[in-house]
Parts: C-alpha cells; structure tokens; sequence
C-alpha cells in the first residue's frame, strides 16, 4: 500500500488544446486503460483522506470514463482533484463531484492564447466564472504557467472573482521538458523565454520527493514515479534506483536539470 501523501493519475494525454510548452503534445495520444486505473486505485491505501488528482499530459474530461475515475475514487475513501482547460465544464456535476478543482489560464490575451495552443479563451472565462458561482472561489483553484508572459491582468481578475488560490508555476527546466520549448520555438509559435541555465552545484545529492513520500505519480501506462516532473519514461527505471544513482553522488538521467535536487 502507498502512503504518500498525494497521488497524480495521468488519465490521457489526449488534448484539445496544442499548449507550447507541454510535453504532451509529443507523447503518444491515448487513454488510460480503465484495468490500469483500477490496480493503480487498489495500490492507494483506502479511506485516508489523500487527495487523488486525475490529471498529466492532456486534458483529463477527455477520457470517456473520467467521472466514472472520479466516482471510484471517492467510494475509495479517498479525496479526487483535477486540473481542467476549462473546455468541458458542466460547473453542476463539477461542485457535485468534486470537493475542489483547478482551472489552468495563462493570460486574459485571446489572441496571445489562441498563438499558445489555448483555444477560445472567452469559454474558458466563462466557464471559470460558472465553477466560482456553483462551487464557491474557495473550491477553486487557478493554475497558470509563466512562461515570460505579463500576468498582472490575470492576477487582477482572479482576485476579482474572489479566488483565492492562484497558484503561478515556473517553466520546468528539466532537459525532458527544454527539448519541447525548442521545438515549439524554432516552430516560430509564441516565444518561450527561459532564464539562462547554470549548472546546479549539488551539495546533499538529494530530492525531497525522495527523501519522503511526498507523492507518487503515475503515468499513462501506470508506472509509479516519485514525482510528475519526469517526461522520458525511457530513461526512468524505478524509485530505487534514481536513491542509489543519487547515493553514488551522481544525478539520473530522468532528473537531469530538476530544480528539485539539492
């Protein structure tokens, strides 16, 4: 039995949307196999409260069992999440379903979305503004990627709306993720700034998702990660084996770039 604290549960990586920087977009397009979903479940320990969220490389409403993911869940004992685009919303089954969700809105730009891969941005708003009115701001959540982009109007708008987690999360800089943002540049889409890369100086050649169970993290195929920062499921063995890796004062492949080493 797993007794992490959380659990991330990659349901597809099939998406509606051709976000710039996701890695997704590269990743084999398919669902997760429900037989996949259910020995995952069967790992958690039940009726701990520990929050499930079913969500990775796509959108999660996309795969045609997700409120049955979501059921199963609860009737597990345990507390389901997702991070929607914003695209498939009915807020009534959401707040019926759901104790609490997360929106992902990069800017308020229509035209900055729609050159991201984020599509009919004024749906999502809207559709953002149905999950506060039937959920209430405390139930929800706003994920945003900043990516170089000017996010004081979004600030602005979910403070607004009464929102109070507004949670902006840095590009990753993980090589598995870099390979992505070259694609996408060269690509002449929305241009993706990164901060000059140095070389981290590691002291401890530890990670916290390591050191304890912080969360467990798995993939389309189900494999069990220590965290969902890692993109290469090829150059990822187990969590054994990235202790030892670190232990002999050397960095594993999978982590190579990760801001989370020390």
């Amino acid at each position: 039995m797993i007794d992490a604290r959380s659990a991330q549960i990659e349901v597809t990586t099939i998406c509606n949307f051709d976000c710039h920087y996701c890695a997704g977009r590269d990743m084999e397009q398919r669902h997760m196999d429900m037989q996949v979903f259910a020995r995952i479940l069967a790992r958690l320990r039940p009726f701990t409260g520990m929050t499930v969220s079913l969500q990775g490389e796509g959108e999660p409403t996309l795969h045609p069992a997700f409120w049955d993911m979501v059921r199963a869940v609860r009737n597990h004992g345990l507390r389901p999440y997702t991070i929607t685009n914003g695209t498939r919303v009915d807020a009534a089954q959401f707040a019926a379903a759901l104790p609490s969700v997360g929106v992902s809105v990069d800017t308020l730009d229509a035209e900055q979305a729609r050159r991201m891969g984020r599509y009919n941005l004024p749906k999502v708003l809207a559709n953002l503004e149905s999950l506060v009115a039937a959920m209430g701001p405390k139930r929800v959540t706003v994920h945003t990627v900043q990516f170089g982009q000017d996010i004081e109007p979004l600030r602005a708008y979910v403070g607004r709306l009464g929102v109070h987690r507004h949670i902006v999360q840095p590009l990753q800089v993980k090589d598995d993720y870099v390979r992505h943002y070259d694609r996408q540049s060269a690509g002449g889409g929305q241009p993706i700034r990164l901060m000059p890369r140095a070389a981290p100086v590691l002291e401890q050649y530890s990670c916290s998702f390591l050191d304890q169970p912080r969360m467990r993290y798995y993939d389309i195929d189900g494999t069990e990660m220590p965290c969902c920062f890692i993109k290469d499921s090829g150059v990822y063995t187990s969590i054994d084996d990235l202790r030892q890796t670190l232990a002999r004062r050397q960095v594993p492949q999978a982590c190579a770039g990760c801001r989370e080493l020390r």
